[in-house]
């Protein structure tokens, strides 16, 4: 008897599943992509060889002993609430950086370390933005940081804070419970610890929910997954907007990361009940939603994962409180000539047409 034969792939073989990249249209849009690609890095070539005489903020390690804390409130105040006047502004500014937050302040000091002369004008009373503090009979209040992510070892993150503060900035370690998950009240309440280190938070889980472990070993592979694809979110912000829509737009993003395909398409917590019915595990999993803002119901997964993977390692609290930031990055941009000025409220870019050329303060401030 006749039979036809079948050969099928293996459904597990890389080439069964990348079939679609030989496909004429993907074929396509990955030499358009690689032509454009090509084309900026040589653009970014030409114009890193003229910048080139550019100091490198970085060439050197710029972390110092740590000097004696300064705890007079008048010599804090000299650096921290420096207020604006037309005469404390420097002549000829390589650059105006508007807002002395944490952003501007970090890169008022790498263009500072570059060499460059540079004015942060703040409209508040004193600089830091949501790092700085107040006074009230006696204490100090923080505005803003209450604990800080990836600075309990030499981290990426933890050495570029090294270098725009030369390294003194110190960070004293909360609890292992750096958190707790309150639900419910009286009677009825419920409360689960948030625990340094993956391997420790996800035990504890287990042991709370124990007919859920295989929720939570998903809870955390989700959250390596997206880890692993914060380097391709840096790359969006570097590259030119034009850029980016073309790789966004073409579907040439998902080569490089699954995050806005497959279950990634969903929200938050479309992704989260989708792992567990208990609604007490859910609201763990994403009980930090506030401190980016937005609803799980809202949100993408990506956020939340970038959250809870910044504290895995656990939380730190700048010794001598959250001023201690700005007090001891201004130094660094002061060293090249330049201020940072408060009592600066911003009224208009000044803009010949072609780019920035200044700003107006508000007169009288």
């Amino acid at each position: 008897m006749n039979s036809d034969y079948e050969y099928r792939l293996n459904p597990h073989n890389v080439l069964a599943q990348g079939w679609f990249l030989t496909t004429p249209l993907v074929i396509t849009s990955i030499k358009v992509f690689l032509t454009l690609a090509t084309g900026f890095l040589i653009i970014q070539v030409f114009r890193w060889n003229r910048l080139a005489k550019a100091k490198n903020p970085f060439a050197q390690d710029d972390r110092h002993q740590r000097r004696p804390y300064l705890v007079d409130q008048k010599k804090r105040d000299q650096i921290i609430k420096q207020s604006f006047h037309p005469d404390q502004v420097p002549t000829e500014l390589d650059a105006i950086v508007i807002g002395s937050g944490i952003g501007g302040l970090s890169t008022a000091a790498i263009l500072a370390k570059a060499g460059r002369k540079v004015l942060v004008l703040e409209q508040h009373d004193q600089a830091g933005g949501s790092c700085h503090t107040y006074l009230e009979k006696g204490y100090e209040f923080d505005v803003g940081i209450h604990y800080i992510g990836n600075v309990g070892k030499q981290t990426f993150f933890k050495t570029l804070v090294d270098q725009v503060s030369e390294g003194q900035i110190e960070w004293a370690p909360l609890e292992d419970a750096f958190d707790v998950v309150s639900i419910g009240y009286g009677d009825n309440n419920r409360k689960y610890p948030v625990l340094s280190g993956k391997t420790q938070w996800q035990n504890s889980l287990k042991e709370a929910f124990p007919g859920d472990s295989k929720a939570i070993d998903q809870f955390f592979k989700l959250l390596q997954e997206a880890s692993g694809s914060s380097m391709v979110l840096g790359a969006l912000k570097i590259l030119p907007l034009w850029l980016v829509k073309i790789v966004i737009s073409t579907g040439l993003i998902h080569l490089f990361t699954t995050m806005w395909r497959g279950q990634f398409k969903k929200s938050t917590q479309d992704i989260i009940q989708g792992l567990t019915d208990n609604p007490d595990l859910q609201t763990i999993f994403c009980y930090c939603w506030p401190d980016y803002g937005t609803r799980p119901s809202s949100s993408h997964f990506m956020m939340q994962a970038l959250l809870n993977n910044h504290f895995m390692n656990g939380a730190h609290y700048p010794v001598g409180g959250a001023s201690e930031i700005a007090l001891n990055i201004i130094p660094v941009i002061e060293r090249t000539g330049g201020k940072v000025l408060v009592r600066a409220p911003v009224q208009e870019i000044l803009y010949n047409g072609r780019k920035a050329m200044g700003v107006k303060v508000k007169k009288g401030s």
